[in-house]
């Protein structure tokens, strides 16, 4: 029988230690000098960890952050489009002794893993900005954590002995390991992997339909790391894709799964980062939609398509699926994109996320055209209640 697609470089990585080597570990850790991570670093360890974003095996040191940085590569040529890299302040630079392991730990103090043989390398943060987001304007997310934190980082293999701790969507918490074990229980061969951070309606509904056409199962696989502020909550979302998947999906050939990474904004070069995880969890295509991964008007609507160009199959295996917006044609009576359907803008039933945050923050439901009703009450009854 044929396997699923391969991990990104070949094989898992995984970096979480059990067994005896763990404890090991553990009591060495008490005596090391200390690093606390914050959120966003946090899932970057858990995905890590998990081997979700194999081929790494720590945070990044000097050759591979100016190889990904220039030319979004690992220094071996390895397709990365990302830095994963962990920030440190003049002070805690000062402090740094070469050879010395640190610990990681949790802002609770906890021990979450070793960073081995740590590299200190001084970055500049206006250039990687402007390289990796497009841009050097803090009103960008990204941008705005780039020029806030430390003027070095620390970069090494790490050894995580404890995953941050979660009491959320813990059913839905599966490693790349356990998707595909569960993948090929369902004797699923080819799966396509959908990524959101915003609740689902419509559009995305027929983009998923499209989808289960051309593979045996699909994985929704939403963000519930740090977003920004006025994203909407991940349990809120969790409410609407899971409404969605009982009332009008076939349960047997979807799988839904959270996401734990942060969102980095990053437009094209996050939309790779995204299909690089999903091969990692397992899925053969990985959905793209319009302005994927933006934010604002940083870039441009289909550039997070056209960045798939640039790799060959062999460098990035798994397939893209590239999707215009889709929207609710009032003459077709159907949902349909700009390929599919010819009648005019008029015609079609399409809201900006403003205009639906307006409706729900007046109690009013968005039309049956662009969400469906269950997944309508569950967001008005959330902005009702918390406005």
């Amino acid at each position: 029988m044929t396997d699923l697609i391969a991990p990104h470089g070949g094989r898992l990585l995984e970096c979480l230690v059990r067994g005896a080597g763990r404890e090991t570990y553990l009591h060495q850790a008490q005596r090391l000098p200390s690093l606390t991570l914050g959120e966003w670093e946090m899932s970057d360890l858990e995905l890590l960890a998990t081997g979700a974003i194999s081929p790494l095996d720590g945070f990044m040191r000097q050759a591979d952050y100016d190889s990904v940085v220039d030319r979004m590569r690992l220094s071996n040529g390895t397709v990365w489009p990302l830095p994963v890299t962990l920030s440190v302040t003049e002070e805690q630079a000062d402090l740094w002794r070469e050879g010395l392991d640190l610990a990681l730990r949790s802002p609770e103090g906890e021990i979450l893993g070793i960073l081995h043989k740590p590299e200190l390398f001084p970055y500049n943060r206006a250039v990687e900005a402007k390289l990796v987001f497009g841009t050097t304007d803090t009103a960008h997310p990204g941008v705005a954590k780039i020029m806030a934190q430390g003027p070095y980082y620390v970069g090494g293999p790490v050894s995580v002995l404890n995953l941050p701790r979660h009491d959320d969507f813990t059913p839905f918490r599966l490693t790349p390991e356990e998707t595909r074990q569960e993948f090929r229980r369902r004797g699923w061969k080819s799966v396509v992997g959908f990524q959101t951070r915003n609740p689902i309606h419509r559009a995305h509904e027929y983009l998923l339909r499209c989808a289960l056409e051309l593979a045996d199962g699909l994985m929704v696989h939403p963000l519930v790391g740090q977003t920004k502020g006025d994203d909407i909550p991940a349990e809120l979302r969790m409410r609407c894709y899971q409404a969605l998947i009982e009332g009008y999906l076939p349960q047997d050939r979807v799988l839904l799964v959270v996401n734990p990474a942060s969102m980095r904004y990053g437009g094209p070069r996050e939309a790779i980062f995204h299909a690089i995880i999903r091969q990692n969890y397992g899925c053969s295509f990985f959905i793209v939609g319009r302005d994927h991964a933006g934010v604002g008007k940083f870039y441009g609507p289909f550039d997070a398509h056209r960045i798939f160009e640039r790799f060959t199959r062999s460098e990035l295996g798994v397939t893209p699926l590239c999707f215009d917006n889709a929207f609710f044609c009032k003459v077709c009576q159907g949902m349909a994109t700009v390929k599919t359907c010819p009648h005019p803008a008029a015609e079609r039933i399409s809201l900006s996320g403003t205009a639906v945050r307006q409706m729900l923050a007046e109690g009013k439901s968005p039309p049956a055209e662009f969400t469906r009703p269950e997944i309508a009450e569950i967001l008005k009854e959330a902005y009702v209640s918390h406005p």
